[in-house]
């Protein structure tokens, strides 16, 4: 017979983040326990008292706003900001610049992946775009649209082509 693992033998002390995180336990105590670990960990974090550790193999260089730090950690604690602000702007725009700026940066206007569509002669860049100067539901127009429109929503359209026209002064049709 195999014998059990040695964690298995121990009696699990509840209320610690050891029995929390090594050995698995979800009571109260010990989830309040790793919560209270995490939170104390965090306040040492903004203080700068977290011990950095440069030589690490996991510790790289990092480049925010042209300033190297030697790692994504000691950047954070130096610009008061959370090292996942960092990260999640090296893995979106591949550099951290932005990180700890607040607010985020416009989406760029004009999908890539827009589909164009033509009304009656008429181009527009997407649908979507088809659908605000038309001003008709975009669920429904493109759902028309992936189907293939019907001659009746043809006709609906031509009507909201000309609506839309009369509503801009000089245009000509």
């Amino acid at each position: 017979m195999t014998e059990p693992a040695q964690d298995q033998l121990r009696a699990i002390t509840h209320g610690t983040s050891y029995a929390y995180n090594r050995l698995r336990c979800r009571c109260d105590a010990c989830r309040h326990a790793e919560l209270r670990r995490q939170k104390e960990w965090r306040a040492r974090n903004r203080a700068g008292l977290v011990k950095h550790r440069p030589n690490h193999p996991n510790c790289v260089p990092v480049r925010v706003r042209g300033v190297i730090y030697p790692s994504i950690s000691v950047a954070a604690a130096t610009l008061k900001i959370c090292p996942t602000s960092i990260t999640g702007q090296l893995r979106l725009r591949g550099s951290a610049d932005g990180a700890g700026l607040g607010g985020r940066s416009p989406r760029p206007r004009g999908k890539a992946g827009a589909k164009r569509c033509v009304i009656h002669g008429r181009e527009f860049p997407s649908i979507a775009a088809a659908a605000r100067a038309l001003n008709v539901g975009y669920s429904h127009m493109a759902r028309e649209f992936k189907a293939g429109p019907s001659a009746e929503y043809w006709q609906y359209l031509l009507s909201k082509l000309m609506q839309a026209d009369q509503l801009q002064p000089g245009r000509l049709a």
